[in-house]
């Protein structure tokens, strides 16, 4: 077997992912000093205008990679999936009068979500419960919720090894929250069928950024 460069070891993690090597070079070169400002990312004050300078270049490269339409928000927040668990939940769960929801849950990941979110509203299982997560039943099985204020999934279930290969058919008036934490950008997807999507950015493991798309109308009514 060929060795590779540095010692480095080939990571099929479905966590934190092996990176490009001239990807991990060019953050070493910057970690002292980035871009001639003299000092790192992480110690730029963030409302500096080299820092919100980064974070634009960031969202404009999202929106062109992800073609995310013009009526929708990206945004960086605080926190991991756990925490977004609970804030879906927390401003989703009321848009509608039953304050419920329908949850796919095909995982650990949607099992997590869906528990979460009954501590703020109904939630109606779509899918016939099960101990043993082996892949997405038929439509045919599904029991969507036409007054659910949102239907939420995972797009790729980790633990198991289920996933998605596009957003679940729906009514189109209800929006639709996608976890795309361990697949986004890993193929073409219409973001339009998709009310809010979220991705965690990881550290050593550890969530420190959670990225989110959310249409304009489901934030405005959030």
């Amino acid at each position: 077997m060929a060795h590779l460069p540095h010692g480095r070891k080939l990571n099929f993690a479905a966590g934190p992912s092996a990176l490009p090597l001239d990807v991990l070079q060019k953050a070493q070169s910057e970690m002292l000093n980035f871009n001639g400002t003299g000092i790192s990312v992480m110690e730029m004050s963030h409302r500096s205008a080299d820092f919100t300078e980064i974070l634009t270049q960031a969202i404009n490269n999202l929106q062109d990679l992800l073609d995310i339409p013009s009526n929708y928000k990206v945004l960086f927040v605080q926190g991991g999936g756990t925490g977004q668990f609970a804030a879906v939940a927390m401003n989703l769960m009321r848009l509608k009068p039953n304050h419920s929801a329908d949850y796919f849950v095909t995982g650990t990941w949607s099992q997590k979500a869906a528990k979460e979110a009954e501590k703020y509203g109904k939630v109606n299982y779509v899918l016939p419960h099960t101990k043993q997560f082996k892949g997405v039943p038929h439509v045919n099985h599904w029991n969507l919720d036409n007054d659910a204020s949102y239907i939420y999934y995972c797009a790729n279930e980790t633990v198991h090894g289920v996933e998605f290969q596009e957003p679940p058919s729906h009514n189109p008036d209800i929006p639709i929250v996608a976890d795309m934490s361990s697949n986004i950008l890993s193929k073409e997807l219409d973001i339009s069928k998709v009310g809010h999507f979220s991705e965690g950015v990881e550290l050593k493991g550890y969530i420190v950024i959670y990225l989110l798309a959310v249409e304009n109308n489901t934030l405005a009514n959030s």
